[in-house]
């Protein structure tokens, strides 16, 4: 069929049933993916493999926002960014298989200690960004800050108490006091 006589798509309709299924991301991108996959003759089961691809990544970003935000993690520290050099004592591959979560998963408990400015916190936040990533709920405290939680809690019922995020999240991070840096 040649390029003139190809029928032309109306996508209004197509774009308000996504946006009605609530697949937002899809909505927006539809017009470009559709130019993107007649250009490169994408079958139709492929094309729509790139319209769910496109919405499931945008969510998962989003999801990642709004965890690493809710979780009072500070920005910036990966593990990437890491400066392994600086720090020859730790392993990047036992930093790295920390970075796989699974100790999360197991329920086990990591306590990272040293000397002041070896990097415990950075890599104490690198881990949690990790385990936002995989999916698991972070919170972060400064030890002080946590004590004055614990006690503006304490005469909380145990209904009201299992909100709060430092006893909800699959994974708390206890940096050490404001007062001792």
């Amino acid at each position: 069929m040649s390029r003139a006589s190809q029928p032309s798509l109306d996508i209004d309709v197509t774009r308000a049933r996504l946006e009605r299924l609530g697949l937002v991301r899809a909505c927006e991108q539809l017009e470009v993916l559709l130019v993107d996959a007649v250009k490169a003759e994408l079958a139709p089961h492929r094309f729509l493999d790139q319209v769910l691809e496109s919405e499931l990544a945008w969510r998962e970003d989003r999801r990642v926002r709004t965890s690493l935000r809710l979780s009072g993690l500070p920005t910036g520290q990966t593990i990437g960014s890491f400066d392994f050099s600086f720090q020859p004592s730790i392993e990047r591959s036992r930093i790295e298989t920390l970075g796989t979560c699974q100790w999360i998963r197991e329920n086990r408990t990591l306590l990272i200690q040293g000397p002041p400015g070896v990097g415990k916190t950075h890599l104490a936040i690198a881990l949690a960004v990790r385990a936002v990533e995989c999916g698991f709920g972070v919170s972060f405290y400064r030890l002080d800050e946590l004590m004055a939680a614990l006690r503006r809690d304490s005469e909380l019922s145990p209904s009201r108490l299992r909100r709060k995020k430092y006893l909800s999240a699959s994974l708390l991070v206890i940096d050490e006091s404001a007062s001792t840096r």
